[in-house]
């Protein structure tokens, strides 16, 4: 039960008047669990702000959508880690505001080797623009399958860039060698 709540609480509510906790430093859990299919009439998207919505129906329809929220400081740094096993199903990760249509954000897609017992680390930089409007960031994960695993995890500070650009082992499948999986992120997020 406690597990489930955890669950509950890191799904996002798209009300700015709303506090989400942060859950830095940790590990999100299996987030796409709770997925849900992108299509008109779903009751599970009345809790978001109708940019949103639109947003959601024009680009992600007829896919799977699980949304995050990370309280992100106006002109900090943070890093993302995505980690996800070697199924052979790609996802895509979206970084927003409340008005997808005013904010600007990233979009990075990932395509997954079909490897057995591996598990692909991704890290992401990126910073809050010191002119964006919310102090929160949505995280948009997007499969074109429901019940996809996706493991999230925030830092601050933020790893610094040469750790990011620096190349790691996949985890489970050391016959890969080492590869670099960073993204940095240049131009800081509007986040309106």
């Amino acid at each position: 039960m406690k597990y489930f709540w955890y669950l509950f609480l890191s799904i996002i509510i798209l009300s700015p008047s709303m506090i989400a906790k942060p859950t830095y430093g940790n590990w999100s859990g299996i987030i796409h669990t709770q997925s849900v299919p992108v299509r008109e009439g779903n009751p599970f998207f009345h809790q978001y702000t109708k940019e949103i919505q639109n947003y959601l129906l024009r680009s992600y329809r007829n896919m799977y959508v699980q949304l995050i929220t990370y309280v992100v400081k106006k002109g900090q740094k943070y890093t993302l880690s995505i980690k996800y096993p070697g199924d052979g199903i790609g996802r895509s990760i979206m970084f927003t505001g409340y008005n997808p249509y005013k904010s600007k954000g990233s979009a990075i897609s990932f395509q997954v080797h079909n490897i057995s017992n591996a598990f692909f680390v991704r890290r992401i930089n990126f910073s809050n623009s010191v002119n964006s409007t919310y102090d929160r960031v949505i995280v948009i994960i997007s499969t074109i399958k429901p019940n996809v695993p996706v493991y999230l995890k925030i830092e601050y500070p933020a790893l610094s860039d040469s750790i990011i650009n620096s190349s790691t082992s996949v985890i489970g499948a050391p016959q890969l060698g080492k590869q670099n999986f960073g993204i940095i992120i240049r131009n800081p997020l509007l986040l309106n």
